[in-house]
């Protein structure tokens, strides 16, 4: 019987809070603009605004706890990672807000996460030697799962929805893997990818003035998806990618959908249909192979 080492069940619990954070993030911005006046454009800019000062606050706490001189977000290692990092963030943030007119939460949150998990497994075949063969095939059934909910049919999702989600998917999984290459502290990288990205934000929120509407609980709901699901939730996130794969971290997101679903039908009573309950099975199903896959590599390495 595998005993559960500390430094596994450390893991697996910030791997855990990480994704809870994520699916927050789909339900938070859902009922903004679902049942608020709050526009897209407006909820993007409150969010990342209000997620660059939390990281601020978080990282000159941290300097001031390891007795560093500088503020915690100053720009000093690789800036061209950073500025990468920020337009994906940005990129990934608005066009994640967009599609949420058009998505149900647990709908947005699969397209989402497959395609983080499509752009993670890319980087590993290219920079981590690739997958397994059995990898390989929990990461194709995981995407059959995706095929079959997009697939023509009465309760097929909104396609230009999709699409926007899509390009949220490709634009997080970048903002993940320029995590691995940024070789700074996460909540010192984070705080400086938000603080960054307020460059994109200013112009975008200018630019949307005459199509802006704000309401109170509009303005609080971006605020807790900022502040907390997002500043919080992606400094664990940057420390989690570290220490699992760039595969097993795409593959893992996958279960971010089921969560936010399962809170859209409890908070917003969208429908669970049998079409999302069979690709969610499928798309765990491929979880599930992925994760006895890395479990057989291990004990081989261990061996060699």
């Amino acid at each position: 019987m595998a005993v559960i080492s500390k430094k596994e069940l450390t893991n697996a619990t910030m791997a855990m809070l990480a994704l809870l954070f994520f699916a927050a993030n789909s339900v938070l911005c859902r009922i903004a603009l679902a049942e608020t006046d709050i526009d897209p454009a407006s909820f993007t800019s409150i969010r990342l605004v209000s997620g660059a000062m939390v990281l601020f606050f978080l990282a000159g706490i941290d300097c001031w706890r390891t007795g560093e001189v500088d503020d915690g977000c100053k720009l000093t290692h690789r800036p061209l990672e950073h500025w990468l990092a920020a337009a994906m963030l940005f990129l990934y943030a608005a066009t994640f807000s967009f599609a949420y007119l058009y998505l149900d939460t647990g709908v947005g949150a699969l397209v989402l996460f497959a395609f983080v998990q499509l752009t993670m497994f890319a980087y590993s075949h290219y920079k981590e030697g690739g997958a397994s063969g059995l990898e390989y095939i929990g990461a194709l059934t995981a995407i059959c799962g995706l095929g079959y909910l997009v697939s023509p049919g009465l309760h097929a999702p909104d396609m230009w929805g999709a699409f926007l989600m899509a390009i949220a998917g490709v634009a997080w999984g970048a903002y993940s893997v320029l995590g691995k290459e940024i070789k700074q502290p996460q909540l010192k990288a984070n705080c400086i990818n938000f603080r960054l990205s307020l460059f994109f934000v200013v112009p975008f929120f200018l630019l949307n003035i005459p199509m802006n509407a704000l309401s109170a609980d509009g303005i609080w709901l971006a605020i807790a998806s900022g502040a907390i699901a997002s500043a919080v939730g992606y400094a664990i996130w940057y420390w989690v990618v570290k220490q699992f794969k760039a595969t097993q971290a795409g593959v893992m997101q996958l279960t971010v959908p089921l969560i936010a679903a399962y809170a859209g039908f409890l908070f917003l009573d969208e429908a669970l249909t049998m079409r999302m309950v069979i690709a969610a099975t499928v798309i765990l199903l491929g979880i599930a192979v992925t994760f006895f896959a890395k479990e057989r590599k291990q004990p081989a390495a261990t061996q060699r």
